[in-house]
């Protein structure tokens, strides 16, 4: 858009704008000696109002009284001046002291004289610039009126005249210093500045920009990037932040219009220098923002607009520069960092580029390098002709690339070997211009080719270990050598450490203990044979840092079998452990709030069920269910859900003992286990917790939310049977506490009739065993495709569940996903009857559709199944049923399902594989991603939990840990599925990573086979 084309519009409605006033009155000047002209004049001039402007009368009554008063009020239109008073020529001596020493042109001068025979000639009215002559009779009342509207429709008009040149004079000296401007933030200070020459008066105002990218996308939001007057500390800070947030207001509002906004005390400017970015002036004068000529403030908008966009191109000019100064300074670094030589010859074979390691050879300088040529530095004429031969050859376009090797003699008589590699280096035309050739001396490793045959095998061995870190010792366990790595992690350098013991180099301690590890060097060679050190070893380094390390140690044999030394490789895992920590971590915690999640939950409610049982422990199971969380999350959004239980979470923190539990085991669900706690005390405590989250106020983008919070106590005893029994008494007494008005606190009791009611009708809620005798279940199918290779191929069909809606008219149709419903089908152990629904009908439709279009299926099976001794019997009958032959399935278990039933899960899953079926283990990363007994586990895929595939691009951390997940499975052999796959970018970024199949609804989303095929 173009600025010129961009409306004005005055926006009444921006905060704090008065109401308008009227025009300031007409200056005028009456100079006469005769006292009663003054009072004519002002008889006839008082109340009168010409071009909707009132008369401000000054009176004089000699030239040197209107003198004075012309000093002080240099805004007089019109002066009335009496040509005789104290002299004959006062009157003119005054026109000429308004009109060369005041210099007001503007200024209308009407002369008056009493007798005809006083008034001046044509001449002097012409040289000094009157503008009108009457004699004191001719200025009846109308004439007077006449004259005096006249002179001001002049004055009116050369003023405004006056005022655009000015303004042009403003405006193109503001455009040639801000042209000058080479930053946005200094381009920003001059426009305030010259803002404030063209308003005359101080400016107390602030520019922001906003920018996008070039797709379209806002990058960021407004920010304020410079300022003047009372808001020039407001500068480097998003707009946002403000705290007078009418400004924000105001300049959002221009920006929705695209339109310059113009108020009685603020405005808003507002520019699109460039299709990706928009600048908005904001300034605390709109009263005088209009009284400005329009036409000019266009055009110094215009420039504005020009600077910005010249600004935009010098930064970005600026920034190609240094990153092409940078990237150059980097080559030239990287080498002459380079031991090997580089160097580039041209077309007449003199050196045009040398690194510092090729120079020194030569006892010369790089710049003394340059202009050479070989034949100028070396003396064999065989080893010329052989270079000469090779750079025809590149030059020639005869060969791409040559490795020669070649053998000099230095001037000490010693051979020495070079390796040479020569490579062509062309123009932007394809000619091929110079050479570039590297060398590496060899003669190092031709000596080792003639030694001792025991060196060769201790290089053998050494070879073999080679990890990360090496060190080598003698037979004593001395060291002999460390590699730059070793010599980093220890803090040791080999010529500190040669002949010093092992143990006190490589110092390592157990990680838990802090106890000294065992030497693993002195172990090889006692034991003769290679070892590897205790797991979880720490290594302290000589700096005081440590590191997590794993290594292994053998010995290094002679001929004869004599032990000649030992090496020892370790490499540091301090990265991989922490990950492995943090992964383990975020399987036992709410990533939201950080509390204990559901699975951990249950393990410690299992440990306090078992203490009441063995030694008679009394604890407490508290049931929090929000109230009026949907609300917030519908009207607000996710965000403000987010934040809601951030702040819950902070309420209930300060609430309960250290050794108490909670934990969040659903969206808005929490869960409290009070251990050793009498149940009078946790009803204390659920009511304190009912009142302080009904009296909290969630404040969210200005409006106020009140939640509250639903709690069903249950107590643990030795009556108490299992967590499955004692989540679902749980479950009915916090229903039973909403059902009853919400915001309290409802106790379980087995005998009281309300919960006997309430339990009847939460075990009936879900209608899970209805709709499997009435075959409402459905099943929708998701692609899984295979990233190898462009354009991607489906491998295989996900079997997603659904339940449809019966009974409700109103909902008849719709489809309830397995989030709904799978937790109560756990719950009351319904799982494996609806896990052998799905098998049934999804080998059903696989014969009838995926089959036949020769697609993979894959099915989901719960943790309850894999318990289930006859599933295995049932599954072999559906495959013959339905003729789907095994190795077209692959069959998804969870993580934690898996590892949690590990046992029947790996007898089942090593008896599918027999037969030829495919496994995937599902949400892996979710759970306890434990690669130790992922390697006891045979599957085929593992499916990266969506969480941080879907967070790659905004989360390193996630993007780190789907790459960790990806390597370490490709180590074990297993091939890698992502889930939640959702844009080109997480797809550009998984083939990057080499992450081997997708999923997710940029692929394709669940749908029924007839929608999917």
């Amino acid at each position: 858009m173009n600025d010129d084309l961009l409306c004005w519009t005055d926006d009444t409605d921006l905060p704090g704008t008065p109401s308008p006033v009227g025009l300031p009155p007409w200056t005028l000047l009456v100079v006469d000696d005769d006292p009663e002209v003054h009072s004519v004049t002002r008889l006839v001039l008082n109340d009168l109002q010409i071009l909707g402007r009132p008369l401000h009368l000054l009176h004089a009554h000699s030239g040197a009284e209107a003198r004075a008063l012309l000093a002080g009020h240099p805004e007089v239109a019109v002066a009335l001046l009496d040509v005789v008073m104290e002299t004959a020529q006062a009157g003119l001596e005054l026109v000429s002291h308004i009109r060369q020493e005041l210099g007001l042109v503007e200024c209308r001068l009407i002369l008056r004289t009493g007798e005809p025979g006083y008034a001046p000639e044509l001449a002097v009215i012409q040289d000094y610039d009157i503008n009108d002559y009457r004699t004191k009779g001719e200025l009846t009342h109308t004439r007077l009126i006449t004259a005096v509207s006249t002179a001001l429709r002049s004055y009116q008009q050369l003023h405004a005249i006056a005022e655009q040149r000015r303004g042009l004079e403003v405006i193109v000296r503001a455009a040639a210093e801000m042209i000058d401007a080479h930053a946005i933030a200094d381009l920003a200070g001059r426009v305030l500045n010259e803002l404030a020459a063209l308003l005359k008066l101080p400016v107390d105002g602030l520019v922001c920009v906003r920018s996008e990218s070039p797709l379209g996308n806002i990058a960021k939001g407004w920010q304020v990037v410079g300022g003047a007057g009372r808001h020039a500390e407001c500068a480097v800070q998003a707009l946002a932040s403000l705290p007078d947030t009418r400004i924000a207001s105001a300049v959002a509002g221009s920006a929705r219009r695209r339109q310059h906004v113009v108020g009685r005390n603020s405005a808003v400017l507002y520019l699109h220098p460039s299709p990706h970015q928009e600048v908005a002036i904001f300034l605390e004068a709109g009263a005088a923002l209009a009284t400005v000529d329009r036409a000019l403030l266009d055009v110094f908008i215009a420039s504005i607009a020009a600077c910005f966009r010249g600004v935009e191109l010098v930064e970005h000019l600026l920034q190609a520069q240094t990153e092409i100064e940078e990237q150059r300074s980097f080559l030239r670094t990287v080498i002459d960092a380079n031991p090997h030589f580089i160097f580039v010859t041209d077309r007449q074979g003199q050196i045009r580029l040398a690194n510092q390691s090729l120079a020194a050879s030569f006892d010369l300088t790089v710049e003394q390098m340059l202009g050479r040529a070989f034949a100028d530095l070396l003396t064999d004429p065989e080893t010329l002709r052989a270079l000469a031969s090779d750079d025809r050859a590149i030059l020639d376009g005869q060969q791409q690339r040559i490795e020669r090797e070649l053998r000099l003699v230095d001037p000490g008589g010693e051979p020495r070997w070079f390796h040479v590699i020569k490579a062509p280096i062309g123009n932007a035309s394809g000619q091929v211009e110079q050479v570039i050739g590297v060398s590496i001396e060899t003669t190092e490793r031709k000596r080792a080719e003639l030694a001792l045959f025991e060196a060769k095998e201790r290089a053998q061995v050494t070879l073999h270990s080679i990890g990360d870190a090496v060190i080598t010792t003698d037979a004593g366990a001395r060291v002999d050598y460390l590699n730059p790595v070793a010599e980093l992690l220890t803090g040791w350098s080999t010529a500190e450490a040669r002949g010093k013991p092992v143990k006190n180099i490589f110092r390592i301690v157990n990680e838990q203990t802090r106890e000294t590890a065992p030497d693993p060097v002195q172990r090889c060679l006692r034991e003769r044979r290679a070892v590897s050190m205790p797991q979880r070893s720490v290594l302290l380094g000589r700096d005081g840092r440590e590191y997590d390390v794993d290594d292994s140690a053998a010995p290094i044999s002679g001929r004869d079998g004599e032990i000649l030394g030992a090496v020892l490789v370790f490499h540091d895992v301090t990265q991989t452990r922490q990950l492995t920590r943090q992964l383990a971590h975020d399987a036992t915690h709410d990533a939201l709030t950080g509390l204990i999640n559901r699975p951990e939950f249950e393990r410690r409610l299992e440990r306090a069920v078992a203490s009441a049982h063995q030694h008679g422990a009394r604890h407490v199971l508290c049931y929090l269910d929000l109230d009026q969380f949907k609300v917030v999350n519908d009207t607000a959004g996710h965000a403000a859900g987010d934040e809601l239980l951030k702040q819950i979470n902070n309420i209930l923190a300060g609430m309960f003992r250290e050794r108490d539990t909670l934990a969040r085991i659903g969206g808005d669900e929490f869960a409290l286990l009070q251990e050793n706690c009498p149940l009078e005390r946790a009803h204390v405590i659920a009511e304190a917790v009912v009142k302080n989250i009904r009296e909290h106020r969630f404040i969210w983008e200005g409006r106020s939310y009140q939640v509250g919070v639903s709690i069903g106590l249950v107590p643990i005893s030795r009556e108490t049977r299992d967590c499955g029994q004692l989540l679902t008494q749980a479950d009915v007494a916090c229903y039973t506490a909403k059902e009853l008005g919400r915001n309290r606190v409802h106790v379980y009791q087995p005998g009281d009739t309300e919960t006997l009611r309430r339990q009847s009708e939460v075990l009936g809620a879900a209608g899970l065993r209805e709709a499997i005798e009435r075959d409402l279940f459905r099943l929708h199918y998701q692609p899984i495709v295979s990233l190898a290779a462009q354009p991607f191929q489906t491998v295989r069909y996900e079997a997603l569940l659904r339940v449809a809606h019966h009974g409700n008219a109103q909902r008849e149709g719709e489809l309830v996903l397995p989030a709904a419903f799978i937790p109560a089908a756990e719950r009351y152990g319904l799982m494996a009857a609806i896990d052998r629904w799905v098998i049934r009908n999804a080998l059903l439709e696989y014969r009838n559709g995926i089959g036949q279009a020769g697609g993979m299926l894959a099915i989901n099976l719960s943790g309850h199944s894999l318990s289930d001794e006859t599933l295995l019997d049932f599954i072999e009958s559906q495959f013959a049923e339905h003729s789907c032959p095994p190795q077209r399935v692959c069959f998804e278990i969870t993580e934690t399902a898996a590892i949690k039933n590990l046992r029947p899960a790996l007898a089942l899953m090593s008896a599918l594989k027999r037969h030829g079926c495919q496994l995937a283990l599902d949400d892996f990363g979710s759970g306890l991603s434990s690669f130790q007994y992922l390697k006891t586990l045979p599957v085929d895929y593992l499916k990266i939990d969506g969480s941080f595939v879907s967070e790659m691009q905004e989360n390193p951390r996630s993007d780190a840990l789907v790459a960790a997940i990806n390597q370490m499975s490709h180590a074990l052999g297993i091939e890698t599925v992502a889930e939640y796959v959702s844009s080109q970018a997480l797809v550009d970024r998984l083939c990057t990573l080499g992450v081997d199949h997708a999923q997710g609804y940029f692929f394709g989303k669940p749908a029924p086979w007839s929608k999917s095929a």
